[in-house]
């Protein structure tokens, strides 16, 4: 086809007019309360935060290993709502797994992966904690700021903290809808032959808009980190639930330090019928 002076006007005024359109709807999408840029900080304020850090609990030196069970436990039974229950009749382990088709993890089920380390970083107003398991970075602001009126939603979640003496309290909300989010484990009994689920019967399932997770971290002694998470979610639990409380040893030696990780390099899956090693499979691709 013959490109013509009139076709590269209007391919000109088509470009002008997507450039106002997107210049348009940036500023449309900026808040009007917007915060205004800030002087950056005198070379004492930038000191006094890396002292005030300094007398923090140590989170930082090496890497955390989870050493609980990867399912979470419930200490007690919780109490659920009608439409979870009907859920959980008709779950379907391999199919409604989230873990399917390399959908990343979600919170909490995110920090329950043992083998593969996390590492906590710190600066003025954030912590930073890198997940190797997923190859995820949680971003948690300490800041003094609260959540968003509408956060933007994630698998991770927004999340804000404070300190309580010695134990950081992380609150979180503004979920992804297909977060990995388990509310139960399934009896034996209840696993159809064929189901193939590495996680012994655990039930996962879509969570409601209004999904609140809070974790209380703090530390035993200088090699172990204790997490406890209380789930809010109103669509799946009739009041909040406490899981049982999660552990994670440091590791300070090289072969303890993160690595990059891909689910597209751990699409496999062990047969249970063949007992052979499969890979890429359709429907079947579990995340290891």
């Amino acid at each position: 086809m013959r490109i013509t002076l009139k076709h590269a006007r209007a391919a000109t005024s088509v470009s002008r007019l997507c450039a106002s359109v997107l210049i348009l709807g940036f500023a449309a999408a900026s808040p009007a309360n917007a915060d205004t840029p800030t002087a950056p900080l005198t070379k004492e304020e930038l000191a006094k935060s890396w002292r005030d850090m300094a007398g923090l609990p140590d989170f930082w030196q090496g890497t955390w290993q989870s050493i609980s069970p990867i399912p979470d436990d419930f200490p007690q039974e919780p109490e659920y709502t009608q439409s979870a229950l009907d859920y959980m009749k008709t779950y379907k382990p391999t199919a409604d797994s989230p873990f399917a088709n390399c959908k990343p993890l979600g919170l909490p089920f995110v920090m329950n992966i043992g083998g593969m380390p996390m590492k906590f970083f710190q600066s003025p107003g954030m912590i930073a904690l890198y997940i190797e398991s997923s190859g995820m970075t949680r971003f948690i602001h300490t800041d003094g700021r609260q959540h968003s009126a509408q956060p933007n939603p994630s698998f991770l979640g927004e999340s804000v903290a404070h300190w309580e003496g010695d134990t950081l309290v992380v609150d979180s909300i503004g979920f992804e809808p297909d977060t990995l989010f388990q509310i139960a484990k399934l009896k034996e009994k209840n696993l159809k032959q064929g189901d193939f689920n590495p996680m012994s019967g655990v039930v996962f399932a879509p969570h409601g808009p209004n999904l609140r997770i809070v974790e209380r971290m703090n530390l035993i002694d200088f090699n172990t980190l204790e997490s406890q998470t209380t789930v809010y979610d109103d669509s799946v639990f009739k009041r909040p639930v406490t899981l049982a409380a999660r552990r994670f040893l440091r590791g300070v030696e090289r072969r303890n330090e993160p690595q990059e990780w891909a689910c597209t390099d751990n699409r496999d899956y062990l047969d249970p019928a063949t007992g052979k090693l499969q890979y890429n499979v359709k429907d079947k691709a579990i995340s290891r």
